[in-house]
């Protein structure tokens, strides 16, 4: 059976001996948030769970991986969004392609930084982008490409999903 996301998330920071002090001045979440993501008390963003992976140092795609012990039930999340992940086999990829579902009427948060590069491609609905303070806002159809040592976010905060394709990298 599949473990919760919180639960998956608390194995993993212990494993990485992590107190939640630590990894909240390395995501930039506060400790009580993220006590209560481990508890299952808590939604999260795909924003929030991006952060939560970059101070872990996995890609987001280890919470879903089907070859893992034990992935993480994208019905469990209770979040926000969901997740496909479409890498396929490759052993070590270079990016990770991925089908995102970002749900209705997300809030703006604070932007961030990590590693790599982002490709969103939109299929249906709207995302609001802000990089560096600039905000863009696309729609189906519509793509942008992120260098993600820049400060930058991404939501939905309309009142219909947004399905988007992202391709990320955290190859520098």
């Amino acid at each position: 059976m599949s473990e919760t996301l919180g639960s998956e998330l608390k194995k993993l920071r212990k494993g990485r001996k992590m107190t939640l002090k630590e990894l909240s001045a390395e995501s930039g979440l506060s400790i009580s948030f993220l006590s209560q993501v481990e508890r299952d008390l808590r939604t999260l963003t795909f924003t929030s769970l991006k952060k939560i992976s970059e101070a872990l140092d996995v890609n987001v795609n280890f919470f879903f991986d089907d070859n893992q012990k034990d992935p993480v039930d994208t019905a469990s999340l209770n979040g926000n969004f969901s997740y496909e992940d479409l890498s396929g086999d490759i052993e070590n990829p270079l990016f990770t392609p991925a089908l995102v579902e970002l749900k209705a009427g997300e809030t703006q948060h604070s932007p961030y930084t990590h590693r790599g590069q982002e490709f969103i491609y939109v299929l249906s609905g709207t995302l609001q982008v802000i990089i560096q303070g600039a905000r863009t806002v696309l729609g189906p159809g519509d793509s942008i490409h992120i260098d993600s040592k820049m400060e930058h976010e991404w939501y939905n905060d309309t009142e219909e999903p947004a399905k988007i394709l992202l391709v990320s990298s955290t190859v520098i």
